[in-house]
This record gives structure tokens, C-alpha cells and sequence, in this order.
């Protein structure tokens, strides 16, 4: 799943439910978890396809990029 997030930080259970070929309840039961040690949150609180993000990662993505920086 860690994976999927860094390619886009932004998901729905049925998505990555068919993009690792797990059943729904798998991916939900996964999510879940996430969703309880902080490391994705609901950006919505539909009923129906909700929508999930990886908020560290979107932060990271959304970081600008460090060009030149001492080393």
C-alpha cells in the first residue's frame, strides 16, 4: 500500500483493493488500521466511496524540492 501512496497519496478502498488483488474487506480491515495510527485520514465523510489520504506523504510530495542545499 506504501507504495501506492507514493504515487498518489489519495485513495479509495475499492482502488486498492483491486490494485493489490485483495478482497474488499482485506483492504477495509488494512485501512482501518492505518486509519487508527493516524497515517491515513477521510477527507470526506461520505457514505459511499470514501476518499482516503496518506497525510505525511501528501506533505512531503507537496514539499519543494531542495536544489542546491549544502551538503
Amino acid at each position: 500500500m506504501v507504495q501506492h501512496f507514493a504515487m498518489n497519496p489519495y485513495f479509495t478502498i475499492n482502488k486498492i483493493a483491486e490494485d493489490l488483488g485483495v478482497a474488499y474487506s482485506t483492504a477495509q480491515r488494512s485501512v482501518q488500521k492505518l486509519e487508527a495510527a493516524n497515517i491515513v485520514k477521510k477527507t470526506k465523510d461520505n457514505k459511499r466511496d470514501k476518499v482516503y489520504c496518506a497525510i505525511e506523504i501528501l506533505k512531503i510530495l507537496e514539499e519543494p524540492t531542495k536544489i542546491g542545499s549544502a551538503c
